[in-house]
Protein backbone atom coordinates (compact mmCIF):
# COMPACT_ATOMS: atom_id res chain seq x y z
CA UNK A 1 0.00 0.00 0.00
CA UNK A 2 3.07 2.16 0.40
CA UNK A 3 3.02 2.72 -3.45
CA UNK A 4 -0.14 3.80 -3.49
CA UNK A 5 0.55 7.20 -0.66
CA UNK A 6 3.68 7.61 -3.49
CA UNK A 7 1.71 7.63 -6.17
CA UNK A 8 -1.07 9.94 -4.48
CA UNK A 9 1.72 12.82 -3.71
CA UNK A 10 3.29 12.18 -7.05
CA UNK A 11 -0.50 13.35 -8.73
CA UNK A 12 -1.14 15.64 -6.12
CA UNK A 13 2.23 17.46 -7.02
CA UNK A 14 2.54 16.96 -10.50
CA UNK A 15 -1.40 18.82 -10.21
CA UNK A 16 0.38 22.23 -8.87
CA UNK A 17 3.55 21.75 -11.09
CA UNK A 18 1.11 22.30 -13.64
CA UNK A 19 -0.63 25.26 -12.55
CA UNK A 20 2.75 27.14 -11.38
CA UNK A 21 4.38 26.45 -14.44
CA UNK A 22 1.97 27.77 -16.91
CA UNK A 23 1.25 30.78 -14.63
CA UNK A 24 5.34 31.11 -14.41
CA UNK A 25 5.36 31.01 -18.20
CA UNK A 26 2.85 33.72 -18.58
CA UNK A 27 5.58 36.10 -18.00
CA UNK A 28 9.01 34.20 -18.94
CA UNK A 29 10.29 32.11 -21.53
CA UNK A 30 10.04 28.69 -21.47
CA UNK A 31 13.83 28.41 -21.41
CA UNK A 32 14.13 30.74 -18.44
CA UNK A 33 11.22 28.66 -16.16
CA UNK A 34 12.27 25.01 -17.24
CA UNK A 35 15.90 25.17 -16.07
CA UNK A 36 14.25 26.74 -12.88
CA UNK A 37 12.05 24.08 -12.36
CA UNK A 38 13.99 21.36 -13.53
CA UNK A 39 17.16 22.72 -11.39
CA UNK A 40 14.84 22.50 -8.19
CA UNK A 41 13.52 18.99 -9.00
CA UNK A 42 17.32 17.80 -9.59
CA UNK A 43 18.35 19.62 -6.18
CA UNK A 44 15.74 18.67 -4.05
CA UNK A 45 15.19 14.73 -5.43
CA UNK A 46 19.48 14.49 -4.78
CA UNK A 47 18.69 15.96 -1.35
CA UNK A 48 15.96 13.50 -0.54
CA UNK A 49 17.83 10.16 -1.59
CA UNK A 50 21.09 11.11 0.05
CA UNK A 51 19.30 11.66 3.16
CA UNK A 52 16.58 9.09 3.10
CA UNK A 53 17.27 6.90 0.37
CA UNK A 54 20.25 4.20 -0.40
CA UNK A 55 22.51 6.71 -2.29
CA UNK A 56 25.29 4.69 -3.94
CA UNK A 57 28.09 5.37 -6.43
CA UNK A 58 27.47 2.73 -8.83
CA UNK A 59 29.91 2.06 -11.60
CA UNK A 60 28.85 3.98 -14.78
CA UNK A 61 29.61 0.65 -17.29
CA UNK A 62 26.57 -0.85 -15.11
CA UNK A 63 23.93 -2.11 -17.23
CA UNK A 64 21.21 -0.54 -14.68
CA UNK A 65 23.37 3.02 -15.28
CA UNK A 66 22.72 2.88 -18.78
CA UNK A 67 18.46 2.30 -17.99
CA UNK A 68 19.10 4.97 -15.46
CA UNK A 69 20.61 7.26 -18.33
CA UNK A 70 18.29 6.43 -21.47
CA UNK A 71 15.45 7.26 -18.20
CA UNK A 72 16.97 10.46 -18.15
CA UNK A 73 17.18 11.66 -21.62
CA UNK A 74 13.50 10.03 -22.40
CA UNK A 75 13.02 12.47 -19.09
CA UNK A 76 14.37 15.29 -20.84
CA UNK A 77 12.38 15.04 -24.20
CA UNK A 78 9.54 14.59 -21.92
CA UNK A 79 9.89 17.93 -20.09
CA UNK A 80 11.39 20.04 -22.81
CA UNK A 81 7.77 19.04 -24.81
CA UNK A 82 5.89 19.57 -21.94
CA UNK A 83 7.03 23.01 -21.55
CA UNK A 84 6.97 24.01 -25.10
CA UNK A 85 3.68 22.85 -25.12
CA UNK A 86 2.14 24.91 -21.67
CA UNK A 87 4.19 27.91 -22.74
CA UNK A 88 2.08 27.61 -26.45
CA UNK A 89 -1.20 25.93 -25.34
CA UNK A 90 -4.15 25.87 -22.63
CA UNK A 91 -3.53 23.99 -19.54
CA UNK A 92 -7.20 21.85 -20.14
CA UNK A 93 -5.35 20.61 -23.76
CA UNK A 94 -2.15 20.05 -22.93
CA UNK A 95 -2.09 18.03 -19.55
CA UNK A 96 -4.85 15.32 -20.48
CA UNK A 97 -2.68 15.08 -23.75
CA UNK A 98 0.76 14.94 -21.90
CA UNK A 99 -1.41 12.36 -19.20
CA UNK A 100 -1.07 10.01 -21.53
CA UNK A 101 1.87 8.74 -20.72
CA UNK A 102 -0.30 7.01 -18.05
CA UNK A 103 -1.59 4.97 -20.77
CA UNK A 104 1.71 4.48 -22.62
CA UNK A 105 3.15 3.72 -19.69
CA UNK A 106 0.74 0.80 -18.79
CA UNK A 107 0.29 -0.80 -22.37
CA UNK A 108 4.59 -0.64 -22.46
CA UNK A 109 4.50 -2.08 -18.67
CA UNK A 110 2.16 -5.36 -19.96
CA UNK A 111 3.80 -5.56 -23.60
CA UNK A 112 7.46 -5.30 -23.03
CA UNK A 113 7.37 -5.73 -18.97
CA UNK A 114 4.74 -8.91 -19.15
CA UNK A 115 2.88 -7.48 -16.34
CA UNK A 116 -0.58 -9.05 -16.48
CA UNK A 117 -3.55 -7.75 -17.80
CA UNK A 118 -7.16 -8.88 -16.83
CA UNK A 119 -10.12 -7.26 -18.60
CA UNK A 120 -10.50 -4.77 -15.81
CA UNK A 121 -7.09 -3.28 -16.23
CA UNK A 122 -7.21 -3.27 -20.31
CA UNK A 123 -11.20 -1.59 -20.09
CA UNK A 124 -9.60 0.77 -17.33
CA UNK A 125 -6.25 1.97 -20.05
CA UNK A 126 -8.86 2.11 -22.91
CA UNK A 127 -10.74 4.47 -21.01
CA UNK A 128 -8.41 6.65 -19.86
CA UNK A 129 -7.40 7.03 -23.72
CA UNK A 130 -10.47 7.75 -24.26
CA UNK A 131 -11.23 10.28 -21.24
CA UNK A 132 -8.15 12.19 -22.56
CA UNK A 133 -9.52 12.29 -26.35
CA UNK A 134 -12.43 13.88 -24.78
CA UNK A 135 -10.93 16.42 -22.33
CA UNK A 136 -8.37 17.64 -24.72
CA UNK A 137 -10.78 18.04 -27.71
Amino acid sequence: MNHVFWALLAMGCYSFAFLFMKVALRDLPTFTVMPIAVGTLALIATTVAVLFGKWSVPSLASRPVGFALAAGVCLAGAVVGYFRALATGPVSVVVPIFGMFLVGGALLGIVVLGEGVTARKGLGVALGAVAVVLIAT
